[in-house]
């Protein structure tokens, strides 16, 4: 990996660990919503920057999971979980964000936050492998 990409795959993990630590801190406020919103983005950050080290870059949502689906866990880099956890956590975000019928409870935004971080350490342990 040349040095700018390095740099950018830093700046986006760094992204990532911030928006990690941001949704706990709102969880515990009791702003679930928003700590789901939060998790997503600090996953979504981090996928972006595992992308970036082959050379994959995707601006939509449904570019970045489809690229991470085709390149790591179809290749078995990850495993099948880790594409599940993000397209739960990408649902959870859209129907918290945009339904005005969804309303999460703390259990649900628990869970989402606790996978989040499960998906950061293994995206992360990657990177520092490589």
């Amino acid at each position: 990996m040349d040095e700018e990409t390095g740099v950018l795959v830093r700046i986006r993990v760094d992204r990532s660990l911030e928006d990690i630590a941001t949704a706990k801190e709102l969880l515990s406020l009791g702003r679930y919503r928003a700590a789901v919103n939060r998790a997503y983005y600090a996953i979504f950050s981090i996928t972006s920057a595992l992308l970036l080290t082959q050379k994959i870059e995707r601006s939509k949502h449904a570019g970045v999971e489809s690229a991470f689906i085709q390149h790591f866990v179809k290749s078995g880099i990850f495993e099948t979980e880790y594409g599940r956890i993000f397209d739960y956590i990408r649902k959870k975000r859209e129907e918290s964000d945009y339904s005005a019928r969804i309303v999460l409870n703390e259990d649900t935004a628990k869970g989402v936050v606790g996978d989040a971080e499960k998906f950061i350490t293994r995206i992360s342990e990657y990177l520092r492998s490589i």
